[in-house]
């Protein structure tokens, strides 16, 4: 079967604008991805921004068109070539739904969540209200207008209390977030908001303290089996700071994992269209769940899942799909740490240790220089997090050495 593999950032989504920030992760779970699914029998194909491309990547594909221009018609084309597809995009400004709805129209079947399906999940405010519904424990929170008077937005948030979260409704990642602790805030934390989201409202939410985490789960679009609970590492800033999502570790042990499972099963199960993968971000505190959103789409936790698994997802995410077969349990073996890491701005990676450091074990996205930073995503495997997060800081030192042939500690000085 012909599986066309698409992710958004590293595929040409922005190939006549500024490269995403977000290229590291998004190549990551690209490769990662398309290594799965051609293990699992397909013949994969997929598409590279040709600013990436350049770099001879270590992209296991069958095939890799390289898009030159956005009025190239890359995408419909393979898609009219393919029996399959599976996408990874970002819900922002109704990128994933607009691909999924071409898919659908197509008769290509996908393998990642159906429109309708993307259509409520990217709707945070939809979501909380479809949770609380089915008894979950939600953050208060608000919808409110980008053009809403100053008053009206700090009542709102006095009602809260601060400290409140200021959400990109249709948001990925941690674009446009804000931690908001004082009125004075406020202004730039709307401007946050409008520099990446088109749409007029926001979400306001209430900030809810405890461990940062989510749960990955497959579904046959009708039940869905909770396959890992991850520990996500969260940096919440303020306006005038980017608040960044930066890595985690799969599994992540809780006393509320059982727990977790069931609350993500039953969000899950109650949006038509969730089919194949999905993750649930969560804040788990002293004895509750508090789901915050759901990810109609291939996250960031699924470099780690794949490591522990003993099964190839990528197989058991096609199977759910066609077959509607989901698995009776899975095993997980040790722990795997995954982190986006910044190099020093000074380094200078010529093409030729760019593509070595591309193929170093471990290393899921190489540095790629992108407005200013140098940000790679490594992976690593270990029997605890904390043996698989020192592998990770050594893998770092051994890149910067290997760049600059001197000592972490020295470039930083």
């Amino acid at each position: 079967m012909k599986l066309l593999v698409f992710e958004f950032f590293s595929g040409g989504g922005f190939v006549e604008g500024e490269i995403s920030g977000l290229i590291g992760e998004a190549y990551a779970m690209l490769r990662c991805a398309v290594e799965d699914f051609k293990k699992a029998g397909f013949n994969v194909y997929t598409t590279l921004d040709h600013r990436i491309a350049r770099f001879d990547l270590p992209l296991k594909a069958n095939h890799v068109e390289v898009v030159y221009g956005s009025d190239s018609p890359v995408f419909p084309e393979m898609l009219s070539e393919a029996d399959a597809a599976f996408l990874i995009a970002p819900e922002t400004n109704g990128v994933l739904y607009s691909l999924a709805s071409e898919v659908v129209k197509s008769g290509v079947e996908l393998f990642s969540p159906l429109p309708s399906g993307i259509e409520i999940t990217t709707d945070k405010s939809r979501l909380l209200g479809i949770a609380k519904k089915l008894g979950l424990k939600v953050p208060e929170h608000r919808l409110l207008g980008t053009t809403s008077s100053f008053d009206k937005i700090e009542k709102m948030v006095s009602d809260i209390g601060y400290p409140v979260v200021f959400k990109v409704l249709d948001g990925a990642g941690s674009e446009g977030m804000s931690l908001v602790s004082k009125s004075e805030e406020i202004p730039p934390a709307i401007e946050k908001i409008r520099s990446v989201s088109n749409r007029d409202v926001f979400l306001l939410e209430e900030f809810v303290k405890g461990v940062d985490a989510s749960a990955s789960l497959i579904s046959n679009g009708e039940t869905a089996f909770p396959l890992s609970l991850n520990f996500q590492l969260m940096r919440m800033k303020s306006p005038l700071e980017e608040s960044k999502y930066e890595g985690g570790y799969v599994p992540l042990r809780h006393r509320l994992k059982e727990s977790t499972f069931e609350a993500t099963k039953t969000l899950v199960e109650s949006i038509e269209g969730l089919q194949g993968y999905a993750g649930v971000d969560l804040i788990l505190s002293k004895d509750e769940v508090t789901i915050l959103e759901v990810n109609p789409r291939l996250t960031t936790s699924y470099l780690g899942l794949r490591k522990v698994l003993r099964k190839n997802a990528a197989g058991m995410i096609s199977e759910a799909v066609t077959s509607k077969i989901l698995p009776s349990k899975v095993n997980l073996e040790g722990c795997a740490y995954f982190k986006k890491v910044e190099l020093p701005d000074t380094l200078k990676i010529d093409e030729d240790k760019f593509r070595i450091i591309a193929r170093r074990e471990g290393v899921a996205a190489p540095p790629f220089p992108v407005k200013g930073k140098k940000q790679a995503v490594l992976v690593a495997h270990s029997e605890n997090e904390e043996l698989a997060k020192l592998k990770i800081e050594k893998m770092k030192e051994e890149i910067i050495k290997e760049l600059t042939g001197r000592e972490e500690s020295d470039v930083l000085e």
